[in-house]
């Protein structure tokens, strides 16, 4: 979650959908009032919902309509993977102690979850854990009647043009996107989907897909 009130804008950033490029590329140039907390329990959570920031916006006397909202989606079959991966290479970084991560008490919480989240387990079983254990991608963009209380959704497969676009709609000067969190794991999503849990993503995932048009293609 990134806020700022100069320019009225925020963004709501759902996980694994390029939340840390906007964050990265942003900050830097001073115009973020608030940056989302990794404390999940405090307020303006770095995942929080919309309406999760309607409610802390209201506490310091602020009204979300008044700002510009902004959220990525992401293909949900790729989303789920791609915490997969993330799970996976967080582990190792935790169990060697990477020096580029500062290892403060979210981080190592972060670690011990990957490594349980992991341990002695097949792809499928972890891959369908994370699906059901995660929260679906409308449950960040809709309201309590599950209606979309954002101005604009973006997709992460354009994501260079609609950051542009977001610059471009609250004036600010467009900066070079910065591309965070790449994953270099070479397992194959389709080598470890399923027809179970293909059938599972389109499931739970229902609503962006009819939204946006995703399919699962191999």
């Amino acid at each position: 979650m990134l806020i700022s009130h100069e320019h009225k804008f925020l963004t709501i950033d759902i996980p694994k959908t390029g939340s840390r490029s906007l964050r990265e590329s942003l900050c830097p140039m001073g115009i973020i009032d608030i940056v989302g907390t990794p404390y999940q329990n405090k307020a303006f959570y770095q995942h929080g919902t919309a309406l999760d920031c309607t409610r802390d916006l209201e506490k310091n006397n602020c009204n979300f309509d008044d700002y510009y909202s902004f959220c990525v989606v992401r293909d949900p079959w790729e989303r789920y993977f791609s915490f997969f991966k993330y799970y996976k290479s967080y582990k190792e970084r935790y169990l060697n102690r990477d020096k580029s991560i500062d290892w403060k008490e979210p981080e190592i919480n972060q670690g011990k979850f990957c490594v349980e989240l992991l341990e002695n387990k097949d792809s499928r079983t972890v891959l369908k854990h994370i699906i059901l254990s995660n929260p679906s991608q409308d449950s960040f963009y809709c309201g309590r009647k599950m209606e979309v209380i954002v101005d604009h959704i973006a997709v992460f497969e354009n994501i260079e043009r609609e950051f542009a676009l977001l610059c471009n709609n609250v004036g600010i000067i467009t900066p070079t996107l910065k591309h965070g969190n790449k994953s270099k794991d070479p397992q194959n999503m389709h080598e470890t989907y399923n027809q179970e849990l293909i059938d599972l993503v389109a499931s739970k995932e229902n609503n962006v897909i009819k939204l946006k048009g995703y399919d699962y293609i191999t």
